[in-house]
């Protein structure tokens, strides 16, 4: 019995591990490759109240999404060792519960959900491919 916990424990590692690889390659690639930044809605309301501009919305989504993995990040390394797997499920279930709140107050005609369910398995399957490469 003693072998199978730490066997648990060991896969609860690898699995935090390969996690704090793909996040560093994730936020990387928003921030370094694609310029995310949440200054960029300030910055454009300085040049111009009237329109967000389609490029600087992304540029905060990919700025808000490095930061927000950043934390979680931060957060996790707080814990002890055994303990940042399970800080790290717990994260997961505290941002889709986000998610869920803040498409629940947006226009239902736009379908909100449906959105929101596509980015949550587009992030889910990038799983898939860091699964792949181990």
């Amino acid at each position: 019995m003693c072998g199978d916990l730490e066997e648990v424990d060991g896969e609860s590692e690898r699995l935090h591990g390969a996690f704090l690889q793909a996040a560093a390659a994730a936020i990387h690639e928003a921030v370094d490759h694609r310029g995310g930044s949440r200054r960029r809605i300030e910055q454009q309301q300085g040049d111009s109240a009237d329109q967000l501009s389609d490029a600087s919305l992304h540029a905060y989504m990919d700025g808000l999404f490095a930061d927000i993995l950043s934390a979680c990040i931060k957060d996790g390394r707080r814990a002890s060792s055994p303990e940042r797997y399970r800080v790290l499920a717990s994260q997961s279930v505290v941002l889709a519960r986000l998610a869920g709140f803040l498409a629940g107050h947006l226009d239902p005609r736009e379908d909100p959900l449906a959105s929101s369910i596509e980015a949550l398995m587009a992030g889910y399957s990038a799983r898939d491919s860091a699964h792949s490469h181990d």
